[in-house]
């Protein structure tokens, strides 16, 4: 997780956004269930009565309200209500008792002044309300109006309220409230309120409150998908060019310590997962543990039922554990599987017609089948772990809302709980549970991600062996002698040196051909001069300055290079020829073309230089591929040239022909000429021929000197030509 961290620290503002985001959602979310619980209760079990302070009172009402409450409320509820005389025309349609007697008028819209008003007014409205209880009065065979007078006395009126609280003992604070409610809904019917209309006034207005809300977290959760989609996306596509930098910037070194499979795969694959799972984290892993926890203060509120989230947590917790122990050791399997898988695919494919044409079509089919169902194998597992998950939350949601409905109803029962509350309890915990389940998905995904993360930063992290100095020094224009100086090579960790001690000049003007057995060296000398390879011991210099003191795009920029292995690019001729020469003139490029002896098969062709090219040129033969790729290096005007063995694809009379023009162009532009060479026909006029032998230098010197003096070539060359083939004038 540190490295995902390291690679989102561009995007630091846009997850603070969605950070902002996310809050606003979930408290839109956590605020429905609690207006929920308002229609219920308020809205529909006590028609739309929030509390106990009265509106509207008779004068009847309030002159009994008067006996039961103490001197310095009853002050803050003169203070508070405006007293409406009878036949006051301008409210008697609102108040239609006013005909009969005054009402008192609530005038205040402080909210605290409200509650305390409903605080003082909840425990007289029930003894009022006992005032004319049938019961009661039958109980003291005693008429409301002889109640009333006797309770004038202050000792009767404490022994009354006495009386009536032994029989409220078992109500709690909340029974207390809700049956003063309905008896605040009954006085708005005496006074003549239309409370239909209040009850419905009061869903609409809550239920608008709630519809606005749903729409406001509807916009915040389409902002924070869109929010997290645009980070997990420019995200991958930031992964994706590093890692292409990086690799472009590998030597042979590191891509030997990354198989070509393996960098598909994390460039890809591995890529793909953490572009997935980053979506799916910044989503869901700042949104469930902060719905969780602010679901879980809400539900806080619910002392009584508190054990049950408790519980279902611990449950869940539990799994979620099981589910990592078990899931995670096979996430670090899958991503090695999809690399043989990668491999074994990219084998059978670059290879194709070595297969048929040995006929082990049916091996390799079994060798593909054998990696692929080891990957179905391990994926049936984690995806049954995945798969065992869901239906495992979702029984213990069922099952929490059933436990909750019983305990909840016990609850209601005891008068401790409303229907409402209980309602928006349900909501809660399956707020909190979802969380949860969004949680236990993470746990789950997280685990490939840390994987792919490690993976891609493995190669970001890779220090590379062959880099610019410090201090960079510019080659002369002039003077660009190259000089192997006691130049010795070996391998990382290997025992032995490939090259020992190689010493020569190369002069501008000059070409230069390496010849020697199978193994000997050639390639891997040449490789050392654009630094494909840096050298163990000695140095490299161009103009006396040692080519690692060079900027390496500069070094490369003065060579240009045909490999071993020709290598075209999905296009036009055009486009590979001005691969090396984006600006190069159309001159130049019929130049270069010619020199590559390449005319007749691009003529041939119906579109010219404008002749579509497959990826790696499959659509052109191997002669034709290699001459492709010498017209692309002489595009480049450089003073370097590399050929490493890029002749041995052409027959005898195309390879002598452009031999010959190398030879006339070297001339032309004064440039240094490398050829590795199989045939000596084709480097026997050459100005200097470097002979390898395991390594070192066994001679060097024109053709017919080494023919004189070193037997290495002498054997070289009469393995291929006659005596009289070899006669140079």
């Amino acid at each position: 997780m540190k490295n995902l961290l390291k690679y989102l620290k561009p995007f630091l503002l846009p997850i603070l956004l969605l950070i902002v985001v996310t809050y606003g959602q979930v408290q839109a979310e956590l605020a429905l269930p609690g207006y929920m619980s308002d229609i219920v209760d308020t809205g529909i079990q006590y028609q739309g009565v929030e509390d106990n302070a009265l509106i509207a009172i008779s004068e009847s009402t309030f002159n009994k309200l008067q006996l039961f409450i103490n001197e310095d409320d009853l002050d803050i509820i003169k203070d508070n209500y405006l007293l409406i005389e009878s036949n006051d025309q301008e409210y008697i349609d609102q108040y239609p008792i006013l005909s009969e007697q005054d009402v008192y008028v609530l005038n205040t819209i402080n909210k605290d002044t409200i509650d305390e008003i409903s605080s003082a007014m909840t425990k007289p409205l029930v003894y009022v309300s006992s005032l004319s209880n049938e019961k009661m009065l039958e109980g003291m065979n005693m008429t409301e109006d002889q109640i009333i007078m006797m309770i004038q006395n202050d000792q009767a009126r404490e022994n009354y309220i006495t009386q009536i609280d032994s029989m409220l003992s078992s109500f709690s604070e909340d029974n207390l409230s809700s049956m003063s409610k309905v008896l605040v809904n009954q006085e708005y019917i005496n006074i003549g309120i239309d409370t239909d209309a209040r009850q419905s006034n009061y869903i609409y207005q809550v239920g608008l409150i709630m519809l606005l809300i749903a729409l406001g977290s509807a916009v915040f959760a389409i902002l924070r998908t869109l929010i997290s989609s645009i980070v997990a996306t420019k995200l991958a596509r930031n992964l994706r060019k590093q890692i292409f930098e990086k690799i472009e910037s590998f030597s042979n070194y590191e891509f030997s310590k990354f198989s070509t499979a393996s960098l598909i795969t994390r460039t890809t694959n591995d890529i793909q997962q953490v572009q997935q799972v980053t979506t799916m984290l910044l989503r869901m892993a700042l949104y469930a543990p902060l719905m969780g926890v602010l679901a879980v203060l809400k539900v806080a509120n619910y002392g009584s039922m508190l054990w049950i989230i408790g519980l279902i947590v611990l449950i869940i917790l539990l799994f979620m554990i099981v589910m990592m122990v078990v899931a995670v050791p096979k996430f670090k399997m899958i991503q090695t599987l999809v690399d043989n898988l990668n491999r074994v695919m990219r084998e059978r494919l670059s290879n194709n017609l070595v297969v048929r044409a040995f006929n082990t079509q049916l091996l390799e089919e079994n060798n593909f089948d054998k990696v692929n169902i080891d990957t179905k194998k391990l994926n049936i597992f984690v995806n049954r772990i995945q798969a065992l998950m869901m239906p495992f939350l979702m029984f213990i949601m069922n099952a929490s809302t059933v436990l909750i409905i019983w305990v909840g109803a016990n609850q209601i029962d005891a008068g401790v709980l409303e229907i409402g509350e209980l309602m928006a309890f349900i909501q809660y915990v399956m707020q909190v549970l979802f969380s949860f389940m969004f949680l236990a998905v993470i746990f789950i995904m997280v685990p490939r991600l840390i994987i792919s993360i490690n993976r891609i930063s493995e190669v970001l992290n890779t220090e590379v062996s062959i880099k610019d100095s410090d201090n960079t020094l510019e080659i002369p224009k002039d003077n660009q002698v190259l000089e192997f100086k006691n130049v010795s090579f070996r391998y990382p960790n290997a025992n032995e040196n490939v090259l020992t001690d190689i010493s020569f000049t190369a002069s501008p003007g000059e070409s230069i051909a390496i010849v020697g057995s199978t193994g000997s060296g050639k390639s891997t000398l040449l490789n050392l001069i654009p630094r494909f390879f840096e050298a163990s011991e000695g140095s490299i210099t161009i103009s006396n300055i040692n080519i690692k003191d060079v900027k390496m795009s500069d070094l490369r920029d003065h060579i240009g290079y045909i490999p071993q292995k020709s290598n075209l690019f999905k296009g036009t001729i055009e486009s590979n020829l001005k691969y090396a020469n984006e600006d190069i003139s159309i001159e130049e490029m019929n130049k270069a073309i010619d020199t590559a002896q390449a005319r007749e098969f691009i003529d041939s062709k119906e579109l010219g230089i404008n002749e579509l090219v497959s990826q790696g040129g499959s659509n052109f033969s191997g002669g034709q591929k290699q001459r492709l790729s010498i017209a692309r290096a002489l595009c480049k005007d450089a003073p370097i040239y590399i050929f490493d063995d890029s002749l041995s694809a052409l027959d005898f009379k195309t390879a002598t022909k452009l031999s010959n023009e190398l030879n006339k162009l070297i001339i032309e532009k004064n440039a240094t000429v490398f050829t590795v060479a199989q045939r000596v026909s084709s480097i026997m006029n050459s100005d200097k021929i470097i002979v390898l032998e395991e390594g070192k230098i066994v001679g060097i010197g024109k053709h017919d000197e080494l023919m004189e003096s070193c037997k290495v070539y002498q054997e070289i060359a009469f393995s291929q030509l006659s005596k009289g083939e070899l006669a140079h004038e």
